[in-house]
């Protein structure tokens, strides 16, 4: 497990105030996971198709994927050949391209990709899971994610995982098949692993999906698309961060930014057991991160409606770390420097 990446249980009714019925279900979303090769000629004659029939359903997500085989040459499988490979091998399509797998279904070689029934069978169904994507930094530098995942209503659903992935919606690129823009191009693996959804109607786990980003990625193109699937290999649900615009997540002089320094506080410091941070309700602060000196998240924990926070430090090694508040909209407070001493 990748330690940037930390689950934090959080109980919505308690956080969030809610009132409303959330025993119902909410829609699923429908995913097609499009593997295709750039020096492929069928996948050049067949992939208009699709990008033209997704085009007329844009509540249906996509994805495409670039393994090695046939062609270990394309250049967007060689950008990250073993995260391509593997999502091809995870659903048993490796060495073949073009394929498509809808909500986590295999489709046959010779399945239609302009025909609607690819994916219409799929549509309007419901799910106990519901997933938000909230983008807390794009652009510049890197690209992170907060992930919710919540039980809407009761299931019995177990053996579930995660798979959250750094997603660019265009490369342009003169390809050898022909192909000059790829669609939604898979770039990076930020979470694979088992997930437990929560047992409780109304609680959710969350993540915390990070990453910075490389030379060849255009960041204003950047979104996170994550993925909650069965042993089965079925999609429960999934969600992206696709239009969420530029945010930077170092700080800035903006009014809501300055708000949270003049109002935010910490203590105890030093702190031995909990560390409480403290705003005020009208600031709309979302999250608290804790950093360590390398600048590596240690804890992300939700604010509760009156405006506090509080993590506990009993288990962090003394030292000193650094406290930042999120707001809402995904924008940063300066940060304040705290010591953990047991």
């Amino acid at each position: 497990m990748n330690k940037n990446i930390l689950p934090l249980i959080i109980t919505a009714l308690g956080l969030f105030g809610l009132k409303a019925d959330i025993s119902a279900q909410v829609p699923r979303n429908v995913v097609v996971e499009h593997f295709t090769n750039t020096r492929c000629g069928i996948c050049g004659s067949r992939n208009p198709g699709l990008v033209t029939n997704l085009s007329t359903s844009p509540d249906v997500l996509h994805v495409s994927y670039h393994p090695s085989r046939p062609y270990s040459s394309c250049v967007l499988n060689q950008h990250n050949v073993s995260e391509n490979d593997d999502r091809a091998k995870h659903y048993g399509v490796y060495g073949s391209t073009p394929r498509v797998v809808v909500q986590g279904s295999t489709k046959g070689n010779g399945v239609s990709f302009t025909d609607k029934a690819l994916f219409s069978s799929e549509l309007g169904q419901t799910s106990p899971v519901d997933v938000q994507l909230t983008t807390l930094q794009k652009g510049k530098d890197s690209l992170e994610v907060r992930i919710v995942i919540k039980n809407v209503a009761t299931n019995s659903l177990k053996d579930m995982s995660i798979y959250a992935v750094a997603v660019e919606d265009t490369v342009f690129y003169n390809a050898p098949n022909g192909e000059k823009e790829h669609h939604n191009v898979f770039r990076k693996a930020l979470l694979n692993e088992a997930l437990t959804i929560p047992n409780m109607v109304g609680d959710s786990v969350v993540f915390i999906a990070k990453t910075a980003n490389h030379v060849d990625w255009d960041a204003s193109r950047m979104y996170v698309m994550a993925f909650v699937q069965t042993a089965d290999k079925k999609i429960e649900q999934v969600a992206s961060s696709e239009g969420d615009a530029d945010i930077d997540g170092g700080g800035g002089t903006n009014s809501l930014t300055q708000l949270f320094l003049n109002s935010f506080s910490v203590y105890p410091n030093p702190a031995s057991a909990t560390l409480t941070i403290k705003t005020s309700p009208n600031d709309e602060a979302q999250e608290v991160v804790l950093t360590n000196v390398m600048g590596m998240d240690v804890v992300h924990s939700l604010v509760h409606a009156d405006g506090h926070s509080e993590i506990s430090t009993s288990d962090i090694p003394n030292g000193t770390y650094f406290v930042k508040v999120i707001s809402e909209l995904g924008q940063a407070s300066a940060v304040k420097k705290i010591v953990v001493i047991h």
